[in-house]
């Protein structure tokens, strides 16, 4: 049995109300599903009717949206590992390609800090700073949420709310640091073209340029898996 129109449609509204990975939701509704057939199954066998055990089954789950509501706060910890892991993977290869790049493009720049290079893009005195403000929230955020998230959760129970607001914090701060080192690029692109080597800026910038617009996304998912589960 795969469950007829009733089940799917009882189905659909326990999704549209339940944020958070497609991943983790699928799974979560497949198990549902096989609740569902399994409790039309029981009715069945006692004699109701195929629609008569259906609509029995679906009043027993109860509402939809109170289904959800009982599954927000572990997707929402779910978006929340997965939106800092996903940056913690990221950053140590982003930042590799901007070393490879800024090397390649400056040789000078090998024996000095960024405030003393030679030649540095007029707007690099404001941006990097801002770049290592965010870094450090990135990497602050980072660590709480995928502590937060992890084992430590069987001894110190932490809001799902939490959790998903330092994975969006580090996914708003790192988006944040590579449009400001993409402003330095562009203001070097303005001021002096011909020094940069255009093969590793172009892979450098291809990344940062990823991982922004993936950084976003995941940060307001985040924020949205955490509004849903207040009802905001």
């Amino acid at each position: 049995m795969t469950g007829g129109p009733a089940v799917e449609a009882y189905l659909r509204a326990v999704a549209a109300s339940m944020p958070g990975p497609r991943h983790a939701r699928s799974d979560i509704l497949a198990e549902l599903r096989s609740g569902l057939l399994d409790a039309i199954d029981a009715h069945g066998s006692g004699g109701l009717p195929v629609q008569a055990a259906t609509a029995a089954a679906i009043a027993e789950f109860g509402d939809p949206r109170q289904v959800a509501g009982a599954f927000r706060p572990h997707l929402t910890m779910i978006q929340a590992r997965r939106t800092a892991l996903a940056i913690a993977a990221t950053g140590p290869p982003v930042g590799l390609l901007w070393v490879t790049a800024a090397l390649t493009s400056h040789i000078a720049i090998r024996h000095a800090p960024p405030w003393q290079w030679a030649g540095a893009p007029p707007l690099s005195h404001a941006a990097l700073p801002a770049v290592g403000v965010a870094i450090l929230i990135v990497i602050t955020s980072t660590l709480a949420t995928i502590t937060a998230t992890g084992k430590l959760t069987r001894w110190l129970p932490v809001s799902p709310g939490i959790a998903a607001a330092a994975a969006a914090a580090a996914g708003f701060a790192v988006a944040a640091a590579d449009l400001a080192i993409l402003v330095v690029l562009a203001s070097q692109l303005a001021s002096a073209p011909g020094s940069l080597a255009p093969l590793p800026v172009a892979a450098a910038t291809t990344a940062s340029m990823t991982r922004l617009t993936f950084a976003r996304r995941a940060a307001r998912s985040c924020l949205a898996a955490r509004a849903a589960r207040h009802g905001l």
